[in-house]
């Protein structure tokens, strides 16, 4: 008669060898669907971040975050949500609560913007020298080459100023409330945490 995946009447050992099998496949079996709902929570995560933003991201912010997992040698796992590290550098002021001032062109009412409120074309603009930078009395400004002298203030699309960005996603209270949500049916031990690079 078999009774629970052994036959009755084995030798002990039969039932403990087949014990640890079993609780070690099953260990593997929820290890990989916890795995599975942090991937599913970093797709999330991404959509909620593309929505949070006003008028959409740029490509390169849609491509923010990415799931890791390390297997150690003791059988644990550790599951991670990253922001890439360019993303992270450029989005570092708006998904976390950093007082860091950081120094940009603030366009003026004459420059061109794309969507996110941008200046439009700004790098490209530099490098190809249509828009300079110029220093009058300590402020830099960025000046639009391609319009007349005698219209100043049309030619002047920007001024650089230190701000200090508003934060439109909380990157590490999404992760931790999604975290906790999709493991509050896991029986097991967790450790959830945080590290800024």
């Amino acid at each position: 008669m078999i009774n629970g995946g052994f036959r009755r009447g084995n030798a002990p050992s039969d039932s403990i060898r087949w014990l640890n099998e079993r609780g070690t496949e099953f260990g593997n079996e929820l290890q990989s669907e916890i795995t599975k709902r942090m991937r599913d929570l970093t797709k999330q995560l991404q959509h909620k971040l593309n929505d949070d933003i006003a008028d959409g991201p740029v490509a390169f912010t849609k491509r923010a975050l990415f799931f890791n997992f390390i297997s150690r040698s003791d059988g644990s796992r550790i599951n991670q949500i990253i922001v890439r590290g360019n993303q992270a550098a450029y989005l570092r002021n708006v998904i976390t609560d950093s007082t860091d001032l950081i120094e940009k062109f603030i366009p003026t009412s004459s420059a061109k913007l794309n969507k996110q409120g941008n200046i439009s074309g700004l790098k490209a603009g530099i490098a190809n020298k249509k828009l300079v930078v110029v220093a009058e009395k300590g402020k830099k400004y960025l000046i639009d080459t391609t319009k007349k002298k005698k219209k100043r203030d049309k030619r002047v699309v920007g001024v650089r100023e230190k701000k200090r960005r508003q934060m439109v996603f909380d990157f590490f209270k999404e992760a931790e409330d999604g975290a906790k949500l999709i493991l509050s049916d896991v029986k097991g031990q967790f450790r959830i945490t945080r590290r800024i690079e």
